[in-house]
């Protein structure tokens, strides 16, 4: 059962992006994630942001040209950054406080290693709940 951060599939529900890449770029890697957003990476693959398809599409409703802006221009950078080894209680302790944008899971270098999906924190706080329940009955 999962108990840190990296137990989780933070692989699905996400594709990366450069933050210099263009918001066609990030309109055609959207249509692959149905449901998903874009994780934008500096040069260094650290976690810098995310767009959603709300972004692409207010910009595109503001006449916004495709081809022009980068995704650094449309993206949300309100970042919550953990580390992969980070307990799931604390996880969502730090999401309840702090109500982020988007939560990231960063490996040993920092770089990103997923994206910790609002269907990945109903599923951390199940596990949790579990756990707790399994840890009461012991006692």
């Amino acid at each position: 059962m999962a108990k840190v951060l990296g137990d989780l599939n933070l692989e699905d529900e996400h594709v990366t992006i450069g933050v210099t890449d263009r918001v066609r770029e990030a309109a055609h890697r959207l249509m692959d994630v149905p449901g998903g957003v874009l994780v934008v990476l500096d040069d260094q693959e650290r976690p810098c942001g995310i767009v959603r398809p709300d972004h692409v599409l207010g910009y595109v409703l503001k006449g916004g040209d495709l081809d022009h802006a980068c995704c650094r221009d449309i993206m949300e950078s309100d970042l919550l950054r953990l580390p992969l080894t980070t307990p799931l209680s604390e996880v969502i302790e730090a999401v309840d406080a702090r109500r982020p944008a988007a939560v990231v899971a960063l490996d040993d270098h920092g770089e990103h290693a997923g994206w910790f999906s609002p269907a990945d924190l109903s599923k951390a706080r199940e596990r949790l709940a579990v756990l707790r329940e399994i840890e009461r009955s012991r006692d």
